[in-house]
C-alpha cells in the first residue's frame, strides 16, 4: 500500500485506432510517448465491443455490453436512443463521491449525455460533424432524442431533401407540437450550424479534421479543480475520410453488392493513416499539456474504443464483426511514482480500467495487475445501424443478414 495525494486521472480515447497503426505512430519523431513519461504498453488489449457507445459504456462501468445493456441487437439500433442508451451509474459517480471534479470533452456523437453519459460535472461537445451534409437542420439538444426516431423512420441516410422535407413532414403529421418546437429551435440554430459546417469543409480540412485542433485549445483553457477526472474522445481516425460520394466510406459500404474498388480502398487506407497521425498528434499535445501543468501525480490512460477494417476479411469499417483489425486496440498507461510497472504477456481490456483505477486510489502499488485478465471478451449483437434494404439501392441481403447476428470472441491468456 502507498499513501499519496489523490492523483488526477485522464482517459484519452483515440477513436477507431488500430493497434498496428498505433505502433507506427507512438515512436514517430516529435510524438514519442517515451518523452512524455514512462508509459506501460499493453500489446494484447481487446476492445469489448465494435463501436463507440457500448465500448465506452464498458470502459466506464467495468461491465461487458451483455451485462450493462447499452448495445445494439438484431432489431435495436443506434438511433433508438431511449432504448439503447446507457442507464447504469459508472465510475464517474464513484469518483465524484471521492471528491473528484469530473470533465468530459468529446467529439464522438455517441459519447454524449444524449446517450446516457450524463454524470459529468462539465461536458464539452467538440463535434466536427461526422456527416457534414446529412444533418442540415440543427435543433436543441433537448429535442434531438425526440426527433431521432423520425430520422430513423424517414431516412437515416440523410441528404438535403430528407433533412429539409421528408423528416419535417413526417414529424408534422405525427406530432405537430414537436414539429413547431423543432421549427422554433431550428430557425435559430440551423444558420449557426450551417456556417460552422461550411467553415469545417472549406477552411478546416473536414473530413480529416474532426474537431481535434479545437479540443487541444479547449482542454488547455479549462481551469481544472483538482483532483479531477477527465475523459476525452478524439475522432480523427474515424470515417469518413473523403467528402465525395464516389469515394465515400460509410456504414453501408460493407453491405453493398458491388465489390470495393481497390483504388478507392488504397485511398481510404492512406487517408486513415493521415487522419490517425493527426489525431495522435492532437492526443500527444493534450497529454503533454496535462503533464506540464500537473506534473507526475496523475494517471493517464491512452486507449481506443475499437479499430477499423479495410477489407482484410471482405469487411470494411467497424461494427458487427470481431476481426482482429476491429477488436485489437492500443492501450498505454502512465502511473505516478511508487506504483509497480509489471508488464505481462497477457490479454487486457478497457473493461478492467474501472477496477484498476479503484485499486490505485486505495493505494495498491500493484494495481496495474487488474488491467490484465485470464480471459477477456469481445462481443457484438448485430449491425449498429438500421439498414433499410428496400430504400437503399444495391444492398446485398446475404451480407447484411450474415452481419446482423450476435457474436462473441474469447481471448485467453
Amino acid at each position: 500500500m502507498i499513501a499519496m495525494k489523490k492523483p488526477n486521472i485522464t482517459i484519452l480515447i483515440l477513436d477507431a485506432l488500430r493497434l498496428d497503426t498505433f505502433k507506427l505512430l507512438f515512436k514517430a519523431k516529435g510524438m514519442e510517448l517515451s518523452k512524455l513519461g514512462n508509459f506501460i504498453y499493453f500489446d494484447k488489449c481487446i476492445a469489448p465491443e465494435t463501436w463507440t457507445l457500448p465500448s465506452c459504456a464498458s470502459l466506464l462501468t467495468g461491465l461487458y455490453a451483455s451485462e450493462h445493456g447499452a448495445h445494439e441487437t438484431t432489431t435495436l439500433k443506434a438511433l433508438d436512443v431511449d432504448k439503447i442508451k446507457l442507464k447504469r451509474k459508472t465510475i464517474v459517480s464513484e469518483l465524484k463521491a471521492l471528491k473528484y471534479k469530473t470533465y468530459c470533452v468529446s467529439a464522438a456523437p455517441y459519447l454524449n449525455p444524449v446517450y446516457g453519459f450524463d454524470e459529468f460535472d462539465e461536458f464539452k461537445e467538440e463535434s466536427f460533424f461526422v456527416d457534414l451534409w446529412g444533418s442540415v437542420v440543427e435543433v436543441s439538444k433537448k429535442l434531438k432524442p425526440l426527433l431521432m426516431k423520425y430520422r430513423e423512420k424517414y431516412g437515416s441516410e440523410g441528404g438535403l431533401f430528407t433533412s429539409m422535407v421528408r423528416i419535417p413532414l413526417g414529424v408534422l403529421i405525427e406530432d405537430p407540437i414537436l414539429f413547431f418546437k423543432a421549427l422554433g429551435s431550428g430557425l435559430v440554430l440551423t444558420p449557426i450550424a450551417a456556417a460552422k459546417k461550411l467553415k469545417a469543409k472549406l477552411v478546416d480540412d473536414w473530413p480529416i479534421e474532426k474537431g481535434g485542433s479545437r479540443m487541444v485549445k479547449t482542454i488547455k483553457n479549462i481551469r481544472f479543480n483538482e483532483p479531477f477526472f477527465l475523459l476525452i474522445d478524439v475522432m480523427e481516425p474515424h470515417d469518413p475520410y473523403t467528402e465525395s460520394k464516389k469515394t465515400a466510406m460509410d456504414w453501408k459500404t460493407q453491405y453493398l453488392k458491388r465489390a470495393v474498388n481497390e483504388k478507392v480502398l488504397r485511398l481510404w487506407k492512406s487517408l486513415y493513416l493521415k487522419a490517425s497521425r493527426r489525431g495522435f498528434a492532437y492526443s500527444y499535445a493534450i497529454m503533454k499539456d496535462l503533464i506540464e501543468r500537473f506534473g507526475d501525480n496523475q494517471i493517464i490512460i491512452f486507449v481506443s474504443d475499437h479499430g477499423q477494417a479495410f477489407n482484410e476479411h471482405g469487411f470494411v469499417g467497424h461494427g458487427a464483426m470481431l476481426y482482429d483489425e476491429i477488436v485489437r486496440i492500443p492501450m498505454a498507461v502512465l502511473l505516478p511514482k511508487g506504483f509497480e510497472r509489471t508488464k505481462k504477456d497477457s490479454y487486457s481490456s478497457p473493461v478492467n480500467i474501472r477496477k484498476f483505477l479503484l485499486a490505485a486510489l486505495r493505494g495498491e502499488t500493484d494495481a496495474i495487475k487488474y488491467l490484465y485478465g485470464k480471459e477477456v471478451i469481445a462481443e457484438s449483437f448485430g449491425t449498429h445501424v438500421r439498414i433499410n434494404a428496400a430504400k437503399i439501392k444495391g444492398i446485398n441481403l446475404k451480407k447484411l443478414h450474415f452481419a446482423n447476428k450476435t457474436r462473441r470472441r474469447v481471448f485467453r491468456s
